[in-house]
């Protein structure tokens, strides 16, 4: 089974201020360098446009807006997309007609305001871990801003070495735990994921985007939209 590719953390402004680029597959050339085919975008519903086979909703994050489009069957994703709601969306980077938008894969509202700040920081941590730096002071606020969210989970003994456990949290660690537990080689859904952690306190958007930093690292594969295993498996 091929491998999807993985999700980078963006701002709207990396993608439409960006060079679009499709000699080797559809692609952004953001204003850093980093290379754009496949994103995760966290930002403000502002506007929504919807008829029988054809959807749209613009995404505002702060830095600039960016439109994702759905066709046929698919555009009833976006017709359920809630107004004005905090909104992480999945998708891949199009053109047409000189404008870059998103084909949606995921979209999923956001109740826990700190998410924003969060995917932010990762979106840095991704850019600095590009240049060869290890971001460790923004896995140390991350694990600092979610604590009060938190409660103990007991899980089987851990097969993950010592040095890699401390950089990946405690959270991380039991999440790759769950994901080996209960697998089979169809993978693990993410809202399976989340509704086991939600169980022992832990907040929705927290899980969600240690699910997508575990994917970002490697860690884990997402074989097909929302259901992953782990990536040595």
């Amino acid at each position: 089974m091929r491998e999807r590719m993985t999700a980078v953390r963006a701002s709207v402004s990396d993608i439409v201020n960006g060079t679009y680029k499709k000699d080797n597959g559809h692609y952004v050339v953001s204003p850093h360098g980093v290379e754009l085919r496949r994103v995760v975008l966290v930002g403000f519903i502002v506007e929504q446009f919807s008829r029988k086979d054809l959807a749209s909703i613009t995404i505002d994050d702060g830095t600039e807006t960016i439109k994702a489009w759905a066709f046929d069957d698919e555009a009833k994703s976006l017709e359920k997309a809630a107004s004005d709601a905090l909104t992480l969306v999945v998708g891949k980077v199009r053109e047409r007609e000189g404008e870059v938008y998103i084909i949606p894969e995921i979209i999923r509202q956001i109740e826990d305001p700190n998410y924003l700040s969060l995917h932010l920081l990762e979106r840095y941590s991704g850019m600095i871990t590009g240049s060869g730096v290890t971001p460790q002071v923004v896995s140390d606020f991350q694990e600092t801003l979610s604590e009060s969210t938190r409660a103990e989970t007991p899980e089987s003994t851990e097969k993950i070495g010592s040095e890699e456990s401390q950089v990946l949290g405690k959270v991380n660690r039991q999440i790759l735990q769950f994901i080996e537990n209960h697998s089979d080689k169809g993978g693990v859904p993410i809202d399976d994921i989340i509704k086991f952690f939600e169980e022992r306190g832990h907040a929705r958007s927290d899980i969600q985007l240690k699910v997508i930093n575990l994917h970002g690292k490697g860690k884990i594969v997402e074989v097909s939209v929302g259901v992953y295993r782990l990536a040595d498996t």
